[in-house]
């Protein structure tokens, strides 16, 4: 009888995949234990935060769609914002469908706290490559988040949550 066939192996140590949920466990799991230590924040509340305090004022969906959240999770953030008194809601005048989000002042003032430390992060992790290779590993990170985002975006529509 012959033997079934060999699986392709993954080759882990090569996987982009894998390399980029290593990174994002290691550098955001230390960046999301700050968040919560000193402001109570999950990993979810701060994208949200983060999402809002660089771009307000901005919708609830646009949020969703930016930082790639369905909408139970998106609402669930922005819970957790409103109850530690960090985010401030209005329904739009012009189209009273819409959401639309700022952080309160001790929003903003967790959020000015915040940046800093993660772009301190960032600068860390970076720190091997030279400005060159920075540069390049953005443009083409970009690029990539670019693909992901057409690809797969629109067949994932659920960030309705307005």
């Amino acid at each position: 009888m012959p033997s079934p066939p060999r699986a392709k192996v993954l080759h882990l140590e090569r996987s982009l995949l894998y390399h980029f949920a290593g990174i994002t466990e290691r550098v955001g799991g230390s960046m999301h234990l700050m968040c919560r230590e000193r402001y109570g924040l999950s990993p979810a509340a701060w994208r949200v935060m983060a999402h809002v305090g660089e771009l307000q004022p901005i919708t609830a969906k646009e949020v969703g769609r930016r930082a790639v959240m369905d909408s139970v999770n998106l609402s669930r953030a922005m819970a957790q914002l409103d109850a530690l008194g960090f985010l401030k809601r209005q329904i739009d005048p012009e189209d009273r469908r819409r959401i639309v989000l700022h952080l309160t002042p001790a929003g903003q003032s967790a959020y000015a706290t915040l940046v800093p430390l993660s772009l301190a992060a960032e600068q860390t992790l970076l720190a091997e490559l030279n400005a060159q290779e920075r540069a390049t590993l953005r443009e083409l990170t970009s690029r990539v988040w670019e693909r992901s985002r057409r690809l797969f975006d629109d067949t994932n529509q659920d960030n309705s949550s307005e």
